[in-house]
């Protein structure tokens, strides 16, 4: 069940929109209110998994709203729909809030339903299958990876270079035992400049001490303080 907080000032609209959610899934659990503030609350108190918010409420900025939303660590990456009669604001809205999408009043039913959908079947729905999360701080963003994506993580000249699925980026400010603290089990340190995640293993050469992993063509080496511990458990 997915959790869907419309934040509008217009009660009609309001009540339109939340009806149109519940046509498409009865276990949603709507949540509506026309202030900002109280919009907030919601957010801080619970697990929102869409916004969608009126981009000019009588007594806040939608577009502030979302601000505020968005530095809540939680919702770095949670949809955010704006619900406009000015489609001039849009841009600024996709640049400073990175809106995931944005409805134009007056709406059809159609236009609307097609914007929930979506959020629904390949937001909630996959957020829900999926499994814990890894979230690293930088300075300016923080970036929010599905553990079960990490292949594995290295370090190297102070930074980590953390190799996921999708490709590889390179973070600062952590060493590979916190990194470590923070992972599910299933990750395991094979060397002292590796974590690696067990469910990527395709093989290990126990006399060259190297470990070879799906989706990476070149071997990890296997530290020798490490190869007991491993070679019990895989």
């Amino acid at each position: 069940m997915g959790r869907i907080l419309i934040v509008e000032d217009d009660p009609i609209i309001s009540r339109g929109l939340a009806k149109i959610a519940d046509s498409i899934d009865h276990d949603l659990e709507l949540i509506t209110t026309g202030y900002g503030e109280e919009a907030l609350r919601y957010a801080k108190q619970g697990d929102i998994d869409a916004f969608f918010l009126d981009i000019q409420l009588k007594d806040y900025s939608g577009l502030l709203l979302g601000k505020k939303i968005r530095k809540i660590d939680a919702y770095q990456l949670t949809p955010i729909v704006f619900i406009t009669a000015i489609p001039t604001k849009e841009l600024l809205a996709f640049k400073e809030v990175h809106c995931y999408d944005y409805i134009v009043k007056p709406f059809s039913e159609e236009e609307v339903k097609k914007v929930f959908k979506t959020i629904i079947y390949h937001g909630i729905s996959e957020k829900a299958n999926k499994g814990s999360v890894l979230k690293l701080k930088q300075k300016e963003y923080t970036y929010i990876i599905q553990q079960e994506e990490i292949i594995y993580i290295e370090s190297m000249n102070r930074k980590l270079s953390i190799r996921t699925i999708d490709g590889e980026f390179t973070v600062s400010t952590y060493t590979l035992n916190q990194i470590l603290d923070e992972l599910t089990t299933g990750f395991v340190q094979c060397h002292r400049g590796y974590i690696i995640n067990s469910s990527y293993i395709e093989k290990i050469d126990k006399a060259d001490n190297l470990i070879y992993l799906k989706e990476k063509d070149i071997p990890i080496p296997l530290g020798r303080k490490y190869k007991e511990e491993l070679m019990d458990k895989y």
